[in-house]
């Protein structure tokens, strides 16, 4: 890892405004969520941390997704790699320099989507928050990662954007099609279904992270927080070591 590629990263950041434009969109989001809630007739207070919760996890990973993929794609475009590369520095030291950066990126704005879900209802705050907002990080590791992943093999920063989207939603649906596989009227043994539990092995579970469930009633004991960082590890390490191999093979 290269420390002046981090920092680098983080500068481009700064440059971007993506850091203060989010911190501006959690704070509008809250303030949304506790005008709802206010309209709440019973239990405001829940109404307005689960709409928070929810909501805010979203613009959380939109913003981080489109800020890596436009970066990558912009590093192509303007021969940022091309000079890297012209610079003692190995292929493998930029990809994780990059992958470290943005990691380090969505755990600073998990915190900040947990201080802005932790405002609308302080009194509401427990364990379930810990876990939370522990696992609200780790989901926005791993998006990072999946959109660094995505930009250096597609060339178009839309396409790239949509496919890492389209990833994340199929993440976060995958224990809803899971449970019609297991419906007793489904046959489990088709090839729909069995193609669907390949992929569900190989697709990040985000559908049990973050859930609001745990903002209310607590943390839930089937899920820890180490699950949540054995998930984003193993996870991070084989999305980044897939990217390693498309960019060591590339002839610049």
């Amino acid at each position: 890892m290269s420390l002046p590629l981090v920092k680098y990263v983080f500068m481009a950041a700064i440059r971007d405004k993506l850091i203060l434009s989010m911190l501006v969109i959690l704070l509008l989001g809250s303030s949304l969520s506790m005008f709802l809630g206010s309209a709440a007739i019973i239990e405001k207070d829940q109404f307005s941390l689960v709409f928070a919760g929810s909501s805010l996890r979203i613009v959380s990973v939109l913003g981080l997704v489109l800020f890596v993929v436009f970066f990558v794609r912009r590093s192509f475009e303007g021969k940022d790699i091309e000079f890297l590369l012209s610079r003692p520095i190995s292929r493998l030291n930029i990809i994780f320099s990059y992958g470290t950066a943005f990691s380090l990126l969505a755990v600073f704005m998990g915190l900040a989507v947990g201080l802005a879900v932790y405002a609308v209802a302080p009194h509401l705050f427990g364990d379930g928050h810990v876990i939370w907002i522990a696992s609200i990080m780790v989901e926005g590791v791993i998006m990072v990662n999946l959109a660094l992943f995505f930009s250096m093999y597609i060339s178009s920063s839309a396409s790239a954007s949509m496919v890492t989207l389209g990833s994340y939603v199929l993440s976060r649906m995958m224990g809803q099609l899971l449970g019609i596989v297991d419906s007793p009227l489904v046959h489990s043994e088709g090839v729909y279904s069995i193609t669907l539990q390949f992929v569900s092995a190989v697709t990040p579970r985000l559908d049990l992270m973050g859930q609001s469930s745990w903002l209310i009633y607590g943390a839930d004991s089937s899920f820890s927080i180490l699950d949540a960082l054995l998930q984003g590890g193993i996870f991070s390490v084989f999305i980044l070591l897939a990217a390693s191999l498309d960019f060591i093979r590339r002839q610049f």
